[in-house]
C-alpha cells in the first residue's frame, strides 16, 4: 500500500519537542510505514523557506508556500511578501501555494485583509499556473465567491469541513477535496457524507499533522504515517477498500502537484 499525505506541518515545533528523536526522526519514521510522499505546508515566509529546506532533504517530501488567513499582515506589506513568496515558488519542490484562504473561527486578522491577501495569492497562481491549497474555516460562502473569480486556478479544499452539496459544487469548477482525522470521529456526520459524494479522481487524504489526530490515536500528536486512520474511514464509507483508496489518492495527489 502507497500513502500520501497531502498535508502535514513537519515542521511544527512540536515535533522537536515532543516527538522522540525530534523532525528528522518523525519523518524517516512515516517514510519506512508506507507513506510514500509528504506536501509539507507552509503558512507563512517563514515556515514557507522551512518546508522547501525540508523537502530538500527528503526525495518524497515536497513544499507549499503562501501565506495563511490567520498569518496575514498589513495591506502596506502585501506587495513585498507577495514578491518573496514567488520567488520562494520557483523552487523545483514547491509544487503549490497554499495554505490560503479565509478562518473565521479564530477573528485575529480582520476579514477585509484577509480577503485581500486571498485574492492576491490566488492572482499569484493564475499567473504561475500553479494549485493552490484552500484553507477554509466558517468562511464557506467568501471561499466559494473568491474561487469563483479565478476561474483558471484549481486546487484543493484541504481538511474539508462543508457540506456534501458543496463537495459537489466544487467538483463540477475542477476542484479537489481533501479529507482529515476529522472524517473518523465519531460525531462527524456531515464529513462522512460528504467523502461518500466525491468523484474518486477528484478525492485526497491528509493528516494536517500535528493537527486532528484521527481515531484511535486522538489526544496524540498526529503524524503523517496516521493518514492510514483517514483512508481506512474513507475505504468504510464508500463500501471500497483501502488499497484501492490509497491508491487512488495517491494518483491523485500526483496529478494535482504535478508529480512524475
Amino acid at each position: 500500500m502507497t500513502l500520501f499525505d497531502s498535508h502535514a506541518h513537519c515542521d511544527d515545533a512540536r515535533y522537536s519537542s515532543e516527538y522522540e528523536g525530534g523532525t528528522d526522526k518523525l519523518i524517516k519514521d512515516c517514510f519506512e510505514s508506507g507513506v510514500a510522499n509528504i506536501i509539507n505546508i507552509g503558512t507563512c515566509l517563514e515556515s514557507s523557506k522551512v518546508s522547501i529546506e525540508l523537502a530538500h532533504k527528503y526525495d518524497g517530501m515536497y513544499a507549499s508556500c503562501g501565506i495563511h488567513p490567520c498569518e496575514c499582515k498589513s495591506k502596506n506589506e502585501l506587495e513585498a511578501i507577495i514578491d518573496e513568496l514567488e520567488i520562494l515558488l520557483k523552487d523545483e519542490k514547491a509544487v503549490a501555494i497554499g495554505e490560503i484562504g479565509l478562518d473565521y473561527h479564530w477573528q485575529d486578522v480582520p476579514k477585509d485583509i484577509q480577503i485581500l491577501y486571498f485574492e492576491r495569492q490566488m492572482a499569484l497562481a493564475e499567473k504561475l499556473n500553479m494549485p493552490v491549497i484552500i484553507h477554509d474555516r466558517e468562511a464557506h460562502g467568501d471561499c466559494l465567491e473568491i474561487i469563483k473569480r479565478f476561474p483558471r486556478v484549481k486546487g484543493v479544499f484541504h481538511s474539508f469541513s462543508g457540506s456534501p452539496e458543496m463537495a459537489t459544487e466544487l467538483v463540477k469548477l475542477g476542484w479537489y477535496i481533501s479529507f482529515s482525522g476529522t472524517v473518523t470521529f465519531k460525531n462527524a456526520r456531515v464529513p462522512k457524507e460528504a467523502c461518500r459524494v466525491v468523484p474518486e479522481d477528484r478525492l485526497l487524504i491528509e493528516t494536517d499533522s500535528p493537527y486532528l489526530c484521527p481515531t484511535p490515536h486522538r489526544g496524540e500528536l498526529n503524524r503523517p504515517s496516521y493518514v492510514f486512520f483517514t483512508c481506512e474511514e474513507i475505504a468504510r464509507q464508500r463500501d471500497s477498500d483501502v488499497e484501492h483508496i490509497a491508491e487512488i489518492t495517491y494518483q491523485n495527489a500526483k496529478r494535482l502537484f504535478n508529480i512524475n
